[in-house]
């Protein structure tokens, strides 16, 4: 069949100069598009790929619209509410106290139940209740995939909203690409999960690509600090975080000092401190959890390394201040929200957060409540269709939307590029102010909001 087709192809191309013009003229790159509506995932222009070299020819996840979905699924017939108890909805997260992530997990569940609640007591949807149909994402990889199929066709769920894990919820991606059902993603870090432009999924955590950009342009162009090095934890999680930051440290004329890394179960830090300590840097980025940077700066602060500490978001707990005291002062990290802030769609769900649960809310919490409330003010909107129902999520794309999390705004990959939180622990505590980014202009599309 091969060789027929490319009999035909020089026959024609024979016949006339015309049609081989015509052919050859198939085969070229598209002319680039225009790139001024906005940077991909608000990038500072430093830490674009060769800037220093010449603008790139095209652009990569930069297009005039949003992702584009072009399947049957808005033609299925719509689900009869009459014979509905309940209007499903899938939930995937990390609940088993075995498993490392579970505490993230658990508040992201909570949060998603006080959503539903709340809806329902408003009347729910056509008098119907929403219901979480939850499942635990366990730590055997690959076991996501049976999750989301049991959603689709035993829990009859209409979208679902998951997961922490970065490797499931890729899992997750290449499943709806068949099953279609749409996906709120409420605390993956992944940047990778937008970048797979699978038109199924909406993400509103701030994910390690904002967080290295803020951290890279806080301490290089801000603290004007040069020679930094990096501890991370050895999964995916800190791999991938930690790569984000090392990436633009090194575009924009940083590159690290030295890197390494520790294993999830890891107490005893004296050798990667000690390798850190002999590199001489002038400061440190720890990509991990509150626990493990809680050590590592005890540890630290113990071997006299007094260097300014930087962290990402998970070590935003009280847990760091918890077990390194005194040591974790000066500590600065990103953190996904400020929960010192006393608008009152914030403090009315803290209050309501706590008064249900006994606990204060943390990020995993309210980014769960919100988007569980854009999941069923979609299916509000849209009806019992899942195609109609992401596109009524996909409508969210470049506008604003404000929760009890903050600001969201989307971009064309549907990834939430809202300028994060910083965090510096000063007297034993945590004190907050926004990302004040030095490389942008005040008028810019990502900004000015």
């Amino acid at each position: 069949m091969r060789t027929k087709q490319c009999i035909t192809v020089l026959l024609l191309a024979a016949g006339g100069l015309t049609v081989h013009r015509a052919t050859a003229q198939a085969f070229l790159p598209a002319a680039p598009m225009d790139k001024t509506v906005m940077r991909y995932a608000n990038m500072p222009p430093a830490a674009r790929p060769y800037a220093s070299f010449r603008k790139p020819y095209q652009e990569w996840y930069v297009q005039p619209d949003t992702l584009e979905y072009s399947g049957a699924a808005r033609s299925e017939r719509d689900g009869d509410v009459a014979t509905l108890k309940t209007i499903n909805i899938g939930f995937l997260g990390p609940l088993d106290a075995d498993n490392e992530d579970s505490p993230y997990g658990v508040s992201m569940l909570h949060g998603a139940e006080l959503a539903v609640d709340e809806v329902n007591a408003s009347g729910g949807y056509r008098g119907k209740p929403f219901a979480l149909a939850i499942h635990d994402d366990q730590a055997l990889w690959g076991a996501s995939s049976m999750a989301i199929v049991d959603m689709r066709f035993k829990d009859q769920a209409w979208a679902m909203l998951g997961s922490v894990d970065s490797a499931s919820t890729h899992i997750e991606l290449r499943a709806t690409l068949k099953l279609e059902l749409p996906i709120m993603d409420t605390a993956t870090n992944d940047p990778t999960v937008t970048q797979t432009l699978v038109p199924w999924l909406l993400h509103n955590f701030p994910d390690d690509r904002q967080q290295g950009y803020a951290l890279a342009d806080y301490i290089f162009l801000q603290r004007h600090l040069k020679r930094i090095g990096i501890l991370q934890v050895n999964n995916r999680y800190g791999r991938v975080g930690k790569e984000i930051f090392a990436q633009t440290a090194r575009r924009i004329g940083h590159p690290p000092i030295v890197e390494v890394w520790f294993a999830t179960d890891t107490t005893d830090f004296s050798s990667q401190l000690q390798t850190i300590k002999a590199s001489g840097v002038d400061g440190l980025v720890i990509w991990g959890n509150a626990a493990e940077a809680g050590l590592i700066l005890k540890q630290m602060r113990a071997l006299g390394m007094q260097q300014p500490v930087f962290g990402s978001s998970r070590i935003c707990s009280p847990e760091v201040i918890k077990i390194a005291g005194s040591a974790s002062e000066g500590l600065t990290v990103i953190s996904a929200i400020n929960p010192t802030r006393d608008d009152p769609t914030w403090t009315g769900f803290q209050q309501r957060f706590a008064k249900r649960f006994g606990v204060e809310p943390d990020a995993y919490a309210a980014y769960a409540y919100d988007g569980a409330n854009m999941l069923m003010g979609s299916i509000s909107q849209a009806g019992l269709n899942r195609g109609l129902i992401m596109d009524a999520l996909r409508g969210y794309e470049m506008k604003h939307y404000a929760g009890v999390s903050g600001s969201a705004f989307f971009d064309y990959t549907l990834n939430n590029i809202a300028p994060v939180t910083f965090a510096q622990i000063r007297d034993g505590k945590f004190a907050y102010w926004p990302e004040r980014r030095t490389d942008w202009k005040p008028n810019d599309a990502a900004n000015a909001r």
